[in-house]
Order: structure tokens, then sequence, then C-alpha cells
């Protein structure tokens, strides 16, 4: 019914997916993560709709946006979102950048779990609080948290905000619930905020289950910040569409204020559209795409599962996969460079996501199959040939 197979030419100017591959005409993007795939029909129609009337004036989210946004919380994850905790954003990481404005002053420490989304780091250093970072724990592929060190660090460095990924960018952990309390359990034993980036939410393969970080308790409710979107759950990075959880009420105003101090409290009307045709008629489409996705995670897994120069670990959630390179025992320069010249497949270098990423490469398998098994031809013949 939905044809993930199809290719879609995004050759165009100022796609980011595609900029700088002029001198390979031929090359592969997999790097940046948005999905090769058209988005629903629902966001199509919903957006022509809007399109054809011709203005395109100031929009408010109103009560049918909130309610749909609650119910797909309800259906997808049990969890009971109340209305007034909602505030419409731009964008994940524009509510980070203010969340971290409105709750902590120049200086403070902000910890994050390394190796993780690039962005995080940038977004603390660029707004002069101090960058503490928790180096997860490698188990053969299999990423777990420290907690003796999250815990040290957290007195060491008198930290009172956690940025948290959830599910993890780039290793692919779905957090259990366990794990989820433990970390709770610190935070609130050192009254910290947890920020918690739950973007890929919606991308899970079973049987993992996604756990909001807020839904644990109240009192960690109470904590909790969840910055969330269907935008990359149904492609539509472009669109600017996310939603900020915030059940305290004091935190929420907070939040408020700075979002209308940096003049990003709205979204736009397509954006409005979209978000209400995703979350009333997509449910399909995503249960098509989660399907055609699991397939291709076992069409790479099993393509480098002989570790021949590449390990990869099986991703529980996003459309992300983790590669292990330190076998070639390359350098990041050199190692990037044999996937772009040699293989003309643009995957990102693992260093970018902090130093416990380096030797790795990041590979977004959301692209149709032939694609995905053309990449995967490549790279196997140019690792053979740098093995010569």
């Amino acid at each position: 019914m939905f044809d993930f197979d199809q290719i879609i030419d995004r050759r165009i100017p100022g796609d980011i997916k595609y900029e700088r591959v002029n001198d390979f005409p031929d090359v592969i993007p997999l790097w940046v993560a948005d999905m090769d795939f058209k988005t629903a029909p629902c966001v199509e129609q919903a957006i022509n709709q809007v399109a054809v009337r011709g203005v395109y004036g100031y929009q408010n989210v109103d009560d049918e946006y909130l309610d749909l946004v609650r119910a797909w919380y309800s259906r997808r994850f049990s969890f009971e979102v109340q209305k007034e905790w909602i505030l419409p954003s731009p964008g994940v990481m524009y509510s980070v950048a203010c969340t971290i404005r409105a709750l902590t002053n120049e200086g403070d420490g902000i910890l994050i779990f390394e190796p993780v989304y690039y962005p995080f780091a940038e977004v603390i250093r660029g707004n002069r609080r101090e960058l503490v970072t928790c180096d997860l724990v490698d188990n053969d592929g299999y990423y777990t948290i420290d907690f003796a060190d999250f815990e040290r660090k957290m007195t060491e460095n008198r930290v009172k905000t956690v940025l948290f990924c959830s599910p993890h960018n780039p290793v692919g952990r779905v957090w259990n619930r366990e794990e989820l309390r433990r970390v709770a359990e610190i935070c609130l034993r050192h009254n910290a905020v947890i920020i918690s980036d739950e973007i890929h939410s919606d991308l899970v393969f079973a049987p993992n289950k996604h756990t909001p970080f807020a839904s644990l308790s109240e009192d960690v409710a109470a904590r909790t910040v969840t910055c969330a979107a269907p935008t990359k759950t149904f492609n539509l990075a472009s669109v600017e569409a996310s939603e900020v959880i915030v059940p305290d009420p004091s935190i929420r105003k907070a939040i408020q204020r700075k979002m209308r101090a940096n003049c990003c409290e709205r979204i736009n009307t397509f954006a409005i559209a979209a978000t209400k045709a995703v979350y009333s008629e997509g449910e399909e489409w995503l249960d098509a795409l989660l399907c055609y996705l699991a397939e291709s995670r076992r069409i790479l897994c099993e393509a480098f599962a002989d570790g021949d120069g590449i390990r990869i670990r099986q991703p529980e959630g996003t459309y992300l996969a983790w590669l292990d390179c330190r076998k070639l025992g390359l350098s990041d320069n050199r190692l990037y460079d044999l996937m772009l010249n040699t293989a003309h497949v643009r995957l990102h270098k693992g260093c970018a996501f902090g130093n416990a990423g380096r030797g790795f490469l990041r590979l977004n398998f959301a692209c149709p199959h032939s694609v995905l098994r053309e990449a995967i031809r490549r790279i196997r013949q140019a690792i053979h040939d740098c093995a010569k």
C-alpha cells in the first residue's frame, strides 16, 4: 500500500543530505538523519489543503491539536498528558536550548552520555554552560550506563541538569524501565532536571518498548522536560514541528518566558496541519514503515555478521546503525575518506558524537532496500581493497 522502495530524486539545491557530493555524482548519502521516503499521504493532503487556501497568516494551536497530541501519547505509550503541559515549538533543539536558558545559568554543569547526538554538546557550550560527559559502557556493541560514574560526575560537578537521549542516537538503545528508573533516582537525589530528547520514540522495534521518562512517576514528571516531535517519525524535518511536554507549572512558565524572549513559541500553519494529520491518520503508515525498517535492519546486520572489518550491533530503535570500524585500524579522517572517496558512500564520522565515538561511523538505513544493498556492496568492496 505504501511504496518505500520508490527512489525519490533529492538532488535539488539546498538539500542538506546531498550537499557537497558534486564531485561524486553516484555518492550514496547515508549520513543525515532524515529518510529517503515520501511522508504519509495524509500529510501531503493536509499541506495541500492549506496551500490552496492561499492565506498563510499567524496561527495558534487549537484544542484539536492538543487533543490529538494527548491521544497519541495515550495510545502509543500509555502516557496520559494534560493539555496544559503541551508547548508547541519549531523543533527539539529549539526546545532544548530554551529549556537550558530558562532553567540554568552560565557556568552551570549539564551532563550528557556520550557518544551522543553532537548538537547536545554544541548547545551546552554555545550557551556558556559547563559540559559534563559520562561515557556509556560498550559491552560488545550493547551500550549501558555506568551508574557509579554517573553519580560521581553529578556529585563532583554539582550537576543540576541532565540532557538525556531516549531512544539513544547514535547507539540505538531503547532504555528499559529499570534503566530509566535508576537515572531518575540519581537525578532526584541531586535535585536535577531531566531534559529528555524523545524525538525517536516512535521508531522502536519489537519487542522493545519506549517508556516516556516523565511517565515513571509524579515525582519524576515534576522534574522532567520532554522534547519530542512527529518530524523524525514521518520525515517532516523541514516542516519544523515539535512539542515540549512540561508537567510542572513553574518550570513550564519559565520555559514559556524564554520561548517568547527568543521568538520561538509558535509553529507555522503547515506544521500545525501536518501534526494534526499524522497524529490522527498516520498510524497505518508508521506501522508499515517500522516493518520496512526492520527488514532494512536485518539486511544491514546480516551483511556484516562476520565482523570482517565492521561490527554492527542490531539497534533496538531509530533508523541509525552504529558501525564499529576499529578493527580496520584507520584514523577517523582516513575511515571517512575510505567510505566517501573509495566506496562513494557518505556516512557520519563517529568522532563527531564525542571521544567515545572514535573509530565508529553512523549509517542511516532509512532508504530503499535497493539503495541500502548497493551501499553495503560498495562498503564491503572498499574494506576488501583497503586490506590488500
